[in-house]
């Protein structure tokens, strides 16, 4: 487990080069008891919530959000079936068909069915993700079946102990594009790879952190309930660290946007083909 820097330094807030934008990319419905433990019931609907990056040199997504695959149900659906999840992708809902092009490079929070089932819109499209999460789920797993992804994708695992790497925030990080105006940040837990992102956006920087905080609430005072994450967290004292740096991030840092994955605030109607 990585140790939580005692300061934190906050990323600047002075305007950069990436315009972002949130989009939905497929919605779960679930009861609101199974996603937090505040002690409130009732149906909740959760956005499959993707991060779009435009800088000037190429288009970027945080995640893929769910696909064509998933809305013809040929893709296995939410791993937690037995816990009456529901998923629905809207036509015109899936990143290929919102941004009307695929994107130039994907970079994977982490690799369960719901973040990665638009990749498979993208064949040829350059991934990245954690390389614990490839040398984990490469091989199998609830929400990665290998045998459609494998061969269709460019994958690019990232060492985030290996060569170019970095401390951002306090943690292991790569340089997306090589000018530090996004940066691949370690954030295992979730997943055994998981990871976050940071974008230097027009409007000040943004930090998308995928499932290590389903909600907003999350980066509060709650958590997932109990038996729900012993089930859907890999590596649970590694998902508290990261969680807890999550928070930090957000408490010290006013002038930082922190993205959390499936946000029901974050929700967004299906709009047309951006134009190119």
């Amino acid at each position: 487990m990585l140790p939580l820097p005692v300061d934190l330094a906050c990323p600047p807030t002075d305007p950069g080069p990436v315009a972002v934008e949130l989009i939905t990319a497929g919605q779960i419905t679930n009861d609101w008891k199974l996603v937090v433990n505040d002690g409130t019931t009732g149906p909740v609907t959760l956005p499959a919530t993707v991060g779009v990056l435009r800088h000037p040199k190429a288009l970027i997504t945080v995640d893929a959000g769910l696909g064509q695959k998933n809305r013809e149900k040929a893709q296995p659906g939410f791993p937690m079936r037995w816990a009456r999840a529901d998923m629905d992708v809207p036509a015109g809902a899936t990143v290929v068909e919102q941004l009307g092009r695929v994107p130039d490079l994907v970079l994977l929070t982490h690799m369960h069915y719901d973040h990665i089932g638009g990749l498979l819109d993208m064949p040829g499209v350059r991934a990245w993700t954690g390389d614990a999460d490839w040398w984990t789920y490469g091989g199998g797993n609830l929400g990665f079946p290998p045998r459609l992804f494998r061969d269709t994708i460019q994958w690019e695992p990232q060492d985030f102990e290996g060569p170019g790497s970095a401390q951002i925030l306090g943690r292991p990080a790569q340089d997306v594009l090589g000018d530090a105006s996004i940066w691949y940040l370690s954030l295992p837990g979730h997943t055994p790879g998981s990871a976050a992102v940071l974008a230097r956006g027009e409007s000040g920087p943004v930090l998308f952190i995928g499932d290590t905080g389903w909600v907003d609430k999350h980066l509060a005072d709650s958590m997932r309930p109990w038996a729900v994450s012993l089930f859907i967290d890999a590596r649970k004292a590694d998902h508290r660290e990261s969680l807890a740096w999550a928070r930090a991030m957000k408490a010290q840092c006013p002038g930082l946007r922190v993205v959390t994955g499936h946000e029901p605030a974050d929700l967004k109607p299906v709009r047309a083909p951006a134009a190119q």
